[in-house]
């Protein structure tokens, strides 16, 4: 470490840390027989050709020459951007051409400080944020901000702060450059024709603002022009034509060379971040905020980039809540079934080769239930009943409910408990009772303002019937039916009062004794119309203690196999079935029915997670995209953050972060409108929805692998673009 001092406007000494280990008068940069071959379509263009010559530290060195003399490419290589093809180049006594990336980098970021023809400043950012652009490469963004803002008004720049680099003059931009260059107490500064793009005012100030930086701080300067009166102003003039190198003069010290009057504050120490993750944390907020800018300097077009990362995250979290969903409502509905239970079913009529479907005939019998309960080991209790839709008043209020004749035990075979009152009983059913149990959805429609139905009379098809019991709550079943809108009474009651009994289908007439008719199924059981007699006046006759269902309860659910069995053969000899006759009657296992239901649920999970994952990969190949045109758009910011300290792996977190960003914030959408369709379709369907926390940081955390999948290769695209390429790309 040197130090130089300077004397501030108002007097004070002040001393300024240099990084420059070279002492004065020691060589600093060296070439040594440096060639330069470019080749392009198979045609090599040499751009230097065996140059050699030695720039002490402290010199201010002029590089003249025509336009195409190899100026600019001297500049890349002394400044660590581009490689000899042969020959050495020596900073500070290392060979450059043996460093690998990172350090090469390294040396542009701590030793070197570029100021271009044309500024080379970052649009759409603030002049302080691109002073501090090298610092947070070298790891002191935490005192890089107060820094850039004393180097700004060292230039004169302190009123145009925030200003960005369209909001700045040419000569403005240009001290911004100067500022910039000077982040990192560089020992040398490159120029590459300072003052091209200036009047002559500017350019006077902007050289005796670097003839200052040499002689108060002792910096080496090295300026590329085409001005001969700039050139003379130098130590030295080196002079090129077609790469090679000319004349090597050097210069008289100037009678009246303006000097710029700077005033050296005391400047913040560069102290790197006290840790490496302090370090990175530094780089990766920096890196955040230039994605976060990036992305809203193009709204419309990030949105439409995110739209199928949004998609598949919706169909992912509605996904978990439909299945959670429908999980639930089956666990639901075996809990009320339960597992140890069957269901039989009446058969079908057959007319004409028309099958008319379950239930159309009257194939089932108290009589069948009394036989399955005395007959059947495995059987813990047997139910049936009737049903039909009807209206029930209570005053001036009326609802259409399905009303169901049922026997005694049929709550206790549902798992139906009572929320008020009593059930019905045996001694109801045997004494037809006018009773009857209301469920939920009844009440609520009789009774709308609270009143306890309990005791009350209702009209049930007409017939007055008083309540003395409510069910609990069941809600809806997988198909959507309200298991809460019904009305519960006795059997008896329901076929001798209120719904009649069962009636057989009617059917083409049968002659059988002359003078008699029965209009009764060919194939009804024996037991059914054994009983029936003829009558003059061709009526449909009526068939008593028909019911619609019958529910078996198993004694465990292990049972119910063997209660298929049972029930099967008992129903065989009921009906006088022979061996080989289809039967007249179907029994159904619940278990089975729920297992059913909820592989439809599962298709329709996987349905989702088939759109879902289809559109995540859209959406990352939309991310692909839209990060491969931002890489085309911004490589000339690319090669800027070389320039000034930037490694590979800088660039390439820039855009999978940039990525991830675009990835999350489409994740984040698809979390808050998922959660809403689903909240949507657990209203429609009344199903209990739940969306784990699990599930929406899994969403969040795989749509931003998904950004960082598919931003990989633009990021390193990126990454790997040339330096000396992309500062010249347009």
């Amino acid at each position: 470490m040197s130090s130089t001092s300077g004397v501030a406007a108002g007097g004070t000494v002040l001393t300024v840390q240099s990084r420059d280990s070279c002492a004065p008068g020691e060589p600093i940069i060296e070439l040594q027989e440096v060639s330069r071959i470019y080749s392009l379509g198979g045609v090599e263009t040499p751009a230097l050709q065996h140059v050699s010559f030695t720039i002490a530290r402290g010199e201010f060195v002029a590089i003249t020459g025509p336009s195409g003399s190899g100026k600019t490419t001297l500049m890349n290589i002394i400044g660590c951007l581009d490689r000899p093809t042969s020959g050495r180049c020596l900073l500070k006594g290392e060979d450059v051409s043996t460093l690998s990336e990172p350090e090469l980098a390294d040396a542009r970021n701590t030793q070197l400080g570029f100021v271009f023809q044309n500024f080379n400043l970052l649009a759409r950012t603030s002049a302080v944020e691109n002073v501090a652009l090298p610092l947070v490469y070298a790891g002191a963004a935490r005192a890089g901000m107060q820094r850039a803002r004393e180097l700004l008004a060292l230039v004169g720049l302190a009123d145009r702060m925030e200003h960005t680099s369209a909001q700045l003059s040419g000569g403005q931009q240009q001290r911004v450059a100067i500022a910039r260059a000077l982040a990192n107490d560089p020992a040398i500064i490159l120029a590459d024709e300072p003052t091209g793009q200036l009047d002559t005012h500017n350019s006077t100030e902007i050289l005796a603002m670097l003839r200052e930086l040499n002689r108060s701080r002792g910096l080496t300067m090295v300026v590329v022009t085409h001005d001969p009166s700039i050139a003379a102003q130098a130590d030295r003039t080196i002079t090129f034509r077609d790469g090679q190198m000319g004349s090597d003069t050097r210069n008289p010290v100037p009678a009246s060379a303006p000097v710029a009057s700077l005033s050296w504050d005391r400047m913040t120490q560069l102290k790197p971040g006290s840790s490496v993750g302090q370090r990175m944390t530094d780089l990766f907020i920096m890196t955040l905020q230039t994605a976060a800018r990036a992305l809203m300097r193009n709204k419309l077009r990030s949105s439409l980039t995110v739209l199928g990362i949004f998609i598949g995250v919706v169909a992912f979290i509605t996904m978990v809540a439909v299945g959670h969903g429908a999980r639930a409502a089956v666990a639901k509905q075996l809990r009320i079934l339960g597992t140890n239970m069957v269901v039989v079913l009446p058969g079908t009529i057959n007319q004409f080769g028309v099958n008319g479907g379950e239930g159309t005939r009257s194939t089932l019998t108290v009589g069948d239930s009394r036989a399955i309960a005395r007959d059947d080991p495995a059987v813990l209790h047997v139910s049936y009943l009737i049903r039909q839709p009807g209206a029930v008043t209570y005053q001036s209020n009326n609802w259409t409910t399905t009303i169901q004749g049922i026997s005694s035990s049929y709550l206790a075979v549902r798992n139906w408990p009572i929320a008020a009152g009593r059930e019905i009983d045996r001694q109801d059913e045997l004494k037809t009772r006018r009773v009857c149990v209301l469920g939920q959805t009844v009440v609520q429609q009789l009774f709308p303002n609270g009143e306890n139905p309990l005791d009350k009379v209702i009209l049930v098809r007409g017939v007055p019937l008083r309540v003395i019991g409510v069910l609990t709550p069941l809600g809806q079943t997988g198909f959507g039916q309200d298991q809460d809108d019904i009305v519960l009474i006795p059997y008896t009651t329901a076929q001798e009062v209120v719904l009649g009994p069962a009636r057989v289908a009617p059917l083409p007439p049968i002659s059988i004794p002359p003078g008699t008719h029965f209009i009764v199924p060919a194939d009804l059981p024996q037991n059914l119309y054994a009983h029936l007699q003829p009558n003059a006046l061709n009526l449909t006759p009526r068939i008593d203690n028909v019911v619609s269902v019958l529910l078996v309860q198993a004694r465990s659910a292990a049972l119910v196999p063997a209660i298929i069995q049972q029930v099967t053969t008992t129903l065989h000899e009921q009906h006088h079935l022979r061996p080989g006759q289809p039967d007249d009657f179907s029994v159904r296992n619940l278990s089975q029915i729920v297992q059913v239901r909820e592989s439809s649920s599962r298709i329709l999970t996987l349905l989702l997670a088939a759109v879902a994952a289809i559109s995540l990969i859209v959406g990352g190949i939309g991310i692909m995209n839209i990060l491969l045109v931002s890489v085309t758009e911004r490589t000339r910011e690319i090669g800027i953050r070389k320039a000034v300290g930037a490694h590979r792996a800088h660039i390439l977190m820039q855009f999978l972060v940039e990525a991830f960003l675009l990835a999350a914030l489409g994740g984040l959408a698809g979390i808050i409108a998922g959660s809403g369709i689903s909240s949507l379709i657990a209203g429609a369907l009344h199903w209990e929805t739940y969306i784990s926390p699990e599930a929406v940081i899994f969403s969040l955390l795989f749509s931003g692998a998904v950004g960082i999948f598919f931003g990989f290769y633009p990021a390193r695209k990126a990454a790997r673009l040339d330096s000396i390429e992309a500062l010249r790309y347009e």
